[in-house]
């Protein structure tokens, strides 16, 4: 009896002992591999800085509009595409004597949520009109459909090139998969988006602030609102915004053109007509990608502001959003959130600060002075400012997907808020408190408001319309 009860123990010893071992090689396995796939990928970024690259579209004014894909019936469209660098997104990287991954494709469309398509591919297409076929390594709907029939949806092809000094990049790329069959026949190509200038593609970012703002649509009119939020957000340290309109009025065209002619603004006509009724809000989360990608290859900004025309995001310990994120950002943040409160439009007018000489005394950030006592949790209604480099996909208040080794940052409440000037407000019997925080800026904004205005509208004697 006791011979058999230490045979069976015995057993179990030896058991235990082949697992644990077993475990253990698995896990020097998993090590081993970890190592040789960092090692393999810190020897690929310190190639792709040493390799020379060619621009195919120098003369390209880098101005996207929305076309059909395939089978218009369908209403499937591309918007977009960017060079990507950051092969550490790319799950499958190439480095041997014959090739070698310098990036990726990241493209913008609008397809159904639920396409029923297991592979989309790229058709990569080059200046000598020479083309090949990519499959995507990832393709889906991104965040916020809202139960909407269509989707922005985030496509990206790794882009694998012969091994050699000089890279020879493709000019266009369209989206090519089964259920359009013209989509292969018939592919609508659009020009790939490279950086401006091809010496700063490696180099560190500017650590410049610019504006994403969300679709102007329903024949947008507030003239003065357009110029207060721009004048605002400069003197907060922006120094490029990127519009992007389904319809406006006449006068809010102007505008934008005058800041296009003082190199201000980037303005985009957002075609979406055939998707307001089943794509979420005139597919903003489309624009805002496209607008963060943008703003990181194009043009090389460190931060992208996220909002709306009726939001500002609002440092309350330092002078400026530019102060702020030169003395809090440490490098690892991919999105500085911003908790909301709201100002109302229908609470009264204080126009006690506004300067008698002023012509546009009604700016919304200086008559408005009572806010909502309650500060939203963060995500709900937030905003952000985000490092480009580090974004991946954004959503309308979040960011939903960051590069390795980046995280959110939640601004606390006394550091900085979203100031959300809405037109019509939440709940009416909210608790509401007085705030002149936004005051501080009222002296050179009422000046440069008015500046603006008279530069723009001199036949209206610098009045700027508000609706």
């Amino acid at each position: 009896m006791l011979a058999a009860q230490e045979n069976r123990f015995q057993y179990v010893y030896f058991m235990l002992s082949g697992l644990v071992a077993i475990t253990m090689l698995i896990l020097f396995y998993i090590s081993m591999r970890t190592t040789i796939d960092e090692r393999l990928r810190e020897d690929l970024r310190l190639l792709q800085r040493q390799l020379i690259y060619e621009k195919p579209n120098p003369h390209w004014n880098y101005n996207n509009s929305w076309r059909r894909i395939g089978n218009a019936t369908l209403r499937h469209e591309i918007y977009s595409a960017y060079f990507d660098i950051r092969t550490d997104l790319i799950h499958n990287v190439q480095l041997d004597e014959h090739q070698v991954t310098v990036g990726s494709l990241r493209v913008f469309a609008i397809l159904p949520e639920r396409l029923r398509d297991s592979r989309i591919s790229c058709i990569v297409r080059y200046e000598d009109f020479s083309s090949r076929e990519i499959v995507a390594e990832e393709a889906g709907a991104m965040h916020d459909v809202h139960n909407n029939s269509f989707a922005a949806w985030s496509i990206m092809c790794p882009l694998h090139v012969p091994k050699a000094k000089t890279v020879r990049l493709p000019q266009a790329v369209a989206l090519s998969y089964a259920s359009n069959r013209l989509s292969h026949l018939s592919p609508s190509y659009v020009q790939i988006s490279y950086p401006r200038n091809m010496t700063e593609m490696f180099g560190k970012s500017r650590r410049t602030i610019s504006v994403c703002v969300g679709p102007l649509q329903e024949n947008y009119s507030n003239v003065l609102r357009l110029v207060e939020f721009v004048e605002m957000y400069r003197l907060q340290g922006a120094t490029r915004f990127y519009f992007y309109y389904v319809d406006a009025r006449e006068e809010v065209q102007r505008v934008l053109a005058h800041y296009q002619r003082l190199g201000l603004a980037d303005v985009f006509a957002w075609n979406v007509q055939a998707h307001l009724q089943d794509l979420h809000y005139a597919g903003i989360v489309a624009q805002f990608n496209d607008c963060v990608y943008r703003a990181n290859v194009v043009d090389n900004h460190r931060y992208a502001a996220v909002v709306d025309l009726d939001e500002v995001l609002m440092p309350l310990k330092h002078n400026s959003l530019a102060d702020y994120l030169r003395q809090c950002d440490e490098g690892r943040t991919s999105g500085f959130v911003f908790r909301n409160v709201f100002f109302y439009r229908r609470d009264s007018n204080d126009t006690f600060n506004a300067p008698p000489h002023i012509m546009n005394r009604l700016l919304y950030t200086q008559s408005k002075v009572r806010r909502t006592l309650e500060v939203l949790p963060a995500y709900v209604r937030s905003k952000l400012v985000v490092n480009t480099r580090a974004i991946v996909e954004m959503g309308n208040h979040q960011v939903y997907r960051s590069s390795p080794g980046f995280v959110d940052h939640v601004v606390h409440q006394s550091v900085g808020l979203l100031f959300h000037y809405r037109d019509k407000c939440i709940n009416c019997k909210m608790v509401l408190i007085v705030d002149y925080t936004a005051r501080r800026f009222g002296s050179l904004l009422f000046d440069r408001v008015d500046s603006t205005c008279l530069q723009v509208f001199m036949e209206h004697r610098g009045i700027c319309s508000l609706t």
